[in-house]
């Protein structure tokens, strides 16, 4: 099945690079219509602190707890400008390493989104610390479209059914919802009962995120499994990804606050003009070097994210897919054209 599913993705993201996708010296139409055509995820933070110091992050040893920070406010209108540049129509998440509920300015955010972004999917990931049942009522009614809840207990508790129940029922009752068991394996999962939002939770610790296969964060969490990445990396091509000050990196496994991912942070919105769309230019170097299968460098070293198999012909597709002069890559690219056009949703 993995290589069922590695040969697809291959085939799929190799026939949907793009000559412009190279290049710095991109017009501002052409960047723009790159931008529209091709980005299906943008994530961010828009606040700087995390309640939380999880053995599996690296808040874990880098300070989020300290300060309360907000994004600068010319970052933030510059995304907003950009988002109604392009008429975005993806999906927006809040995620990062902070805990989007601890900011309660997120509801006119969430509004200013959904004015900016009509046709975008509003999502958050969350702990659900902060949550309560006025405040979920709150984000359903600012038009959230997805709410995912990572319910968090203790490492030194064996994970178990049982257990994992006990804390998803502390959570139901303090939000005053039902919910409906999704699956047992690798742990709970739960839809939450709503009627404007799609509302998922999952419960876990480092045990259950350990079967998950536990990401390395760009090789700062040592106690993941240990790899050497061969497989492509398609992340920069569909995705942006924004710190709470600004700071644009080339994946979510990154973080601009640590001194190992510096070489990572490719652009800063709000700055010099920077908005979404140069952004996503300034990611031409790292998406050169992520296009196929070899030894990758930096921060991407170590990473087991989507590792897609590495065989004989995941190998040659690859090669050839991505191979701009290649006739099977024309043949297929024209064949394939719907799914190409048709974009992920998160």
């Amino acid at each position: 099945m993995k290589a069922l599913t590695s040969i697809g993705a291959v085939v799929r993201n190799s026939l949907r690079m793009d000559d412009r996708h190279f290049r710095f010296d991109l017009s501002g139409v052409e960047a723009l219509a790159l931008f529209r055509e091709y980005v299906e995820l943008i994530e961010w933070e828009t606040t700087s602190y995390c309640n939380r110091t999880c053995s599996f992050c690296p808040n874990s040893f880098i300070d989020r707890l300290s300060e309360k920070l907000a994004m600068p406010e010319t970052a933030w209108q510059a995304i907003l400008e950009g988002l109604r540049a392009v008429d975005y129509r993806g999906t927006i998440v809040w995620s990062r390493y902070s805990e989007p509920l601890s900011e309660r300015q997120i509801i006119e955010r969430i509004r200013q989104v959904r004015q900016a972004a009509p046709r975008a999917r509003i999502a958050i990931n969350s702990n659900g610390d902060y949550l309560d049942a006025d405040y979920l009522c709150r984000l359903e009614e600012a038009g959230l479209d997805r709410l995912w809840l990572d319910v968090y207990f203790p490492d030194d508790e064996a994970y178990d059914h049982e257990a994992a129940g006990r804390y998803h029922d502390k959570l139901l009752r303090r939000i005053q919802r039902s919910a409906a068991l999704l699956s047992h394996e690798p742990e709970l999962a739960y839809r939450i009962a709503s009627e404007k939002t799609e509302i998922v939770s999952h419960v876990r610790n480092v045990a259950s995120m350990k079967r998950l296969d536990l990401s390395d964060r760009g090789g700062l969490i040592q106690i993941a499994r240990q790899t050497t990445r061969l497989a492509p990396c398609y992340a920069p091509y569909k995705h942006l990804v924004i710190d709470w000050d600004g700071s644009v990196v080339i994946c979510c496994q990154l973080r601009s606050d640590s001194p190992a991912h510096q070489g990572g942070v490719v652009a800063k919105i709000g700055t010099n003009g920077t908005g979404l769309v140069d952004a996503y230019v300034r990611l031409a170097g790292w998406r050169r070097s992520l296009r196929g299968y070899g030894p990758k460098k930096g921060p991407c070293a170590t990473c087991n994210v989507s590792e897609y198999a590495s065989t004989w012909l995941t190998r040659a597709l690859s090669r050839r897919l991505s191979n701009p002069r290649s006739l099977l890559r024309g043949g297929l690219r024209l064949a394939m054209q719907p799914v190409l056009k048709r974009k992920l949703r998160y």
